[in-house]
C-alpha cells in the first residue's frame, strides 16, 4: 500500500502559542493606549488648573504690591508744586511716604511736558540706603531716564499709571512703578515714580514658567531670564494673543511656539496687566510618558511569562495530539495494529479510545474484506463461465443457405442477459425465434436456457417425426408451460415464433406478446413494411393459457424479416431521450437495398453515437433474415 504523506506545516501548539501571545498583546496595547490617553488628558487638566491657580496667585500678589505703591504715590503727588518748589515740610511729608513703604527702594518726582513728545526733569528724588545696601542696588539704578518715561508715557496719561522694568543683566531686577496727577492743570504734570526690587514679587512655587506683562507686550515680571529685561517682548507669541482677544478675565490653551508644544493659561487680575503661564508638553506629561514606559515594560514581561505558559500548556496539549498523528502516519502506511495509551479522562483518552476502536474494526473489516473479495472473484469467475455458456445458445451472427441469409447482433447489459433468438430447420421449414425475458442478469438468463432447450426438444421432433406440426401457437403453448415451470411465475418472456415455408412461400407466426417484427416486402426496386402482430399472453405468467393467435403472409425472394427486441428503441442517452422506433425504422430501411449486413451496420452506428457510451440499459438482440429462394425459383 503507498503510504500518502500529511505533513503539519503549522502546528496546533504554534497556533495556541500564536493565539495567547496574539491575545494578551492586544490586551496589553489596549490597556497601554487607553492608559496613556487617560493619563494624558487627566495630566492636560491637572496642568491647566495648576497653572491657572498659580496665575491667578501670581496676578494677586503683583496687583496687591502694586495697589498699596500706588496709593503711595498718589499721595506724594498731592504734596508737590508742579512748580517744583519743595518746601521742608512737603519734602518730609514725600519722606515719610518713602518710609512707610517697606517695598520702596527710592521715590522720585518727575514733571513731564504735556506735550507731543516727553519733556521731563526730575524735581525730587529720596532713597533708602539701607535698603539699597540689602539688595546690592547702586544709585543710579534707581534713575528712570527720559527715554524709559517716553516708552509709558502715553500709557500713564491715559490710565493714570504706568509699570517699567529697570532690570539690568547682571544686577538686581526692579519695578518702577509710575503714577500721574492727570488733574494737574499746569502745562507739567507732575508724575511720582517708585522703586521696588522684584525679588519681592513671584517668590512662590512654580511649576511652569510665569510671565507677567502689560497689554503691550512688555515683560514686568518673569520667572524666564529670557523676558526679565527691558526690551524683551512676547512679540506674536500664541498665548499673548489669545489673552488679549480674550472677552474673560482667564483661560487655557495648547499651542505650538517655536517648534514646541505648550500647555498655556492666562488672568487678567487688572490694571492692564497679563499673567501668562505655559509648560512644555513634553514636562508636563514626564509622569504620564514614565507610567506609559512601566506599562510596557510590564507588558513585555506579561507577553514573556505568556510565552513560557504557552509553551508549557501547548505541550501537554498537543501530546496526545502528537501521538494521534503519529497512530494515523502508522494507519496510513497500512498498520491498523495500533494501540494508543492514552488512558486520560478527558476528550483527547475518549478520542484515543476510539481510534483504537476504529482501527481495530478496521482489521476486522479487511479480513472479512479480503474473504469477501474471495467470494466475489468466485462469483465474478462463475458468472463469466455462464455468460460464455449463454454465448453457446445462441446461433452463429451469420448464417446462408440456398434459401437464406442472416445477420444477427446480440449485447448484453451485463454478464448475462435475458434476450435469445435462434431458429432451426427441417427440410422445406424454416422456424424462426426472439424472446425476450424481463430483467436482466443471471434469473433472466436461466430462463431463456430454458427456453432454448424447449426449442431444442421441439427441433428434435421436428427431425424424428416426419408429422411434426410447425403451428407457431401450439409450440409457444408448450414453451409457456416450461417458462412457468422453471420460474414458478417470477419471471415472463416476451417469444415470437415464425414458420417459413420455402416450398409455398408462405410465414406463418405467433406472438406472446413480443414486439411485432417488420416484414420489408420487395415490390420492383422498392420496399413496404409490414408489421407482424399478433395476439398472445406472454410466457410464463400462467401455465395455462388460451391459444395463441396464428397469422400468415406471402414472402417472396427478396423481402426482409427484421427481428428485434425492446432494449434498442428504448434506450436512452445521457439526457434521458429513448432511441424510439421511428429513428430505428429511418436506418433499417436506409440499408435494406444492400442486405441484412448493410441494416445492422448502420443501425448499429446510430444507436452507438445516441447511446454516447453509457452502459446499455436493457439487452440488444438484433436479427435481420433476407429470404433468397422459394420453391423451384
Amino acid at each position: 500500500m503507498e503510504q500518502q504523506q500529511f505533513n503539519v506545516s503549522f502546528s496546533v501548539g504554534t497556533k495556541l502559542l500564536i493565539s495567547v501571545v496574539s491575545l494578551l498583546l492586544l490586551v496589553i496595547v489596549f490597556l497601554d493606549v487607553s492608559t496613556i490617553l487617560l493619563l494624558t488628558e487627566d495630566k492636560r487638566a491637572y496642568t491647566y488648573q495648576a497653572q491657572s491657580t498659580e496665575a491667578q496667585l501670581a496676578g494677586q500678589e503683583f496687583t496687591g504690591a502694586a495697589r498699596v505703591v500706588i496709593d503711595a504715590l498718589r499721595i506724594s503727588l498731592a504734596n508737590v508744586d508742579p512748580t517744583g518748589k519743595f518746601s521742608p515740610a512737603q519734602r518730609s511729608a514725600v519722606q515719610s511716604v518713602l518710609d512707610n513703604q517697606g517695598d520702596l527702594l527710592g521715590l522720585q518726582i518727575h514733571l513731564v511736558s504735556k506735550g507731543n513728545r516727553a519733556e521731563s526733569r526730575m524735581v525730587l528724588e529720596m532713597r533708602k540706603d539701607e535698603a539699597l545696601k540689602k539688595y546690592s542696588v547702586a544709585i543710579e539704578d534707581l534713575i528712570v531716564s527720559r527715554s524709559d518715561l517716553e516708552v509709558v508715557q502715553a500709557q500713564f496719561i491715559q490710565e493714570g499709571f504706568a509699570f517699567l522694568n529697570l532690570s539690568r543683566i547682571g544686577k538686581t531686577p526692579l519695578l518702577a512703578i509710575v503714577v500721574a496727577d492727570r488733574s494737574s492743570t499746569s502745562l507739567e504734570m507732575p508724575v511720582s515714580i517708585g522703586v521696588l526690587p522684584l525679588s519681592k514679587l513671584g517668590k512662590g512655587a512654580r511649576t511652569s514658567s510665569l510671565i507677567i506683562t502689560d497689554l503691550s507686550g512688555r515683560a514686568l515680571l518673569s520667572s524666564d531670564a529670557q523676558f526679565l529685561y527691558p526690551g524683551s517682548s512676547l512679540g506674536s507669541d500664541p498665548l499673548l494673543a489669545a489673552a488679549r482677544a480674550s472677552q474673560v478675565s482667564e483661560g487655557a490653551l495648547e499651542f505650538e511656539n517655536e517648534g514646541k508644544r505648550f500647555l498655556g493659561s492666562y488672568d487678567r487680575p487688572g490694571y492692564g496687566l497679563l499673567v501668562l503661564t505655559r509648560t512644555e508638553w513634553r514636562k508636563a506629561m514626564r509622569a504620564a510618558y514614565t507610567l506609559a514606559e512601566r506599562f510596557v515594560f510590564l507588558g513585555i514581561m506579561s507577553i514573556g511569562a505568556a510565552i513560557l505558559f504557552a509553551v508549557i500548556f501547548s505541550k501537554s496539549l498537543t501530546a496526545p495530539l502528537h501521538q494521534l498523528y503519529r497512530a494515523t502516519r502508522q494507519v496510513s502506511s497500512g498498520n491498523f495494529n495500533v494501540d494508543l495509551k492514552n488512558r486520560s479522562k478527558d476528550e483527547f483518552g475518549a478520542l484515543s479510545r476510539s481510534f483504537n476502536s476504529m482501527s481495530q474494526k478496521i482489521t476486522d473489516l479487511l479480513a472479512d474484506s479480503v474473504a469477501e473479495g474471495a467470494r466475489k472473484e468466485h462469483l465474478e469467475n462463475e458468472l463469466a463461465i455462464a455468460s460464455a455458456v449463454q454465448q453457446t445458445l445462441f446461433p452463429p451472427s451469420q448464417f446462408q443457405n440456398e434459401n437464406l441469409l442472416m445477420r444477427s447482433h446480440y449485447q448484453s447489459a451485463t454478464e448475462c442477459g435475458g434476450d435469445w433468438w435462434g431458429y432451426f430447420g427441417v427440410g422445406d421449414q424454416v422456424c424462426l425465434m426472439i424472446a425476450d425475458a424481463t430483467g436482466h442478469g443471471l434469473p433472466s438468463a436461466l430462463i431463456t436456457a430454458a427456453a432454448r432447450s424447449c426449442f431444442s426438444v421441439m427441433h428434435k421432433l421436428a427431425q424424428e417425426d416426419p408429422d411434426f406440426t410447425y403451428s407457431p401457437g401450439s409450440m409457444l403453448s408448450y414453451a409457456n408451460r416450461v417458462v412457468h415451470d422453471a420460474a414458478n411465475g417470477q419471471i415472463n418472456m416476451t417469444f415470437f415464433v415464425g414458420v417459413v415455408d420455402f416450398k409455398k412461400g408462405v410465414l406463418t407466426y405467433s406472438s406472446a406478446g413480443h414486439n411485432p417484427p417488420w416484414l420489408f416486402k420487395k415490390e420492383d426496386s422498392k420496399f413496404s413494411l409490414k408489421s407482424l402482430v399478433a395476439l398472445g399472453q406472454r410466457l410464463g405468467e400462467s401455465r395455462d393459457v388460451p391459444e395463441y393467435e396464428e397469422k400468415s403472409i406471402n414472402v417472396a425472394a427478396g423481402d426482409i424479416l427484421f427481428l428485434y427486441t425492446d432494449g434498442l428503441v428504448e434506450g436512452k442517452n445521457q439526457a434521458g431521450e429513448m432511441y424510439g422506433k421511428k429513428r430505428m425504422r429511418k436506418f433499417v430501411e436506409s440499408g435494406l437495398a444492400a442486405g441484412p449486413a448493410d441494416v445492422l451496420s448502420k443501425l448499429l452506428g446510430d444507436f452507438e453515437a445516441h447511446n454516447q457510451g453509457k452502459p446499455l440499459d436493457d439487452d440488444v438482440t438484433l436479427a435481420v433474415a433476407q429470404f433468397l429462394r422459394f420453391g423451384n425459383t
